[in-house]
């Protein structure tokens, strides 16, 4: 299975767009948290908003708090399982004008 991780990181004072293709193991993590996501609403298949939940759950990270985000600070919007995309409108779509 093939992931992409679409997120906001916060570097050098400003928010950036960022993209990650997942290595094997971050994948493996990938799924077992949608597996998790998608058993805590008693169902026994993730639908791809479990992968962005479980996507965010893995890569999402703070260093600093809302108001005053510390360098690497990230928030994932957007993920890409196989060809599928799944993720906030507005953000994905500024995403994708920002890397044309």
């Amino acid at each position: 299975m093939k992931i992409v991780v679409l997120a906001e990181r916060f570097e050098n004072g400003a928010w950036r767009d960022w993209e990650h293709n997942c290595d094997d193991q971050e994948v493996d993590a990938v799924i077992d948290s949608a597996n998790a996501k998608a058993a805590d609403r008693k169902q026994s298949q993730p639908s791809y908003i479990d992968y962005l939940a479980g996507a965010a759950y893995i890569f999402n990270v703070a260093y600093g708090p809302q108001e005053d985000p510390k360098q690497g600070d990230m928030r994932v919007y957007g993920v890409i399982v196989n060809e599928m995309l799944i993720g906030k409108y507005d953000k994905v779509q500024h995403h994708f004008e920002n890397v044309a």
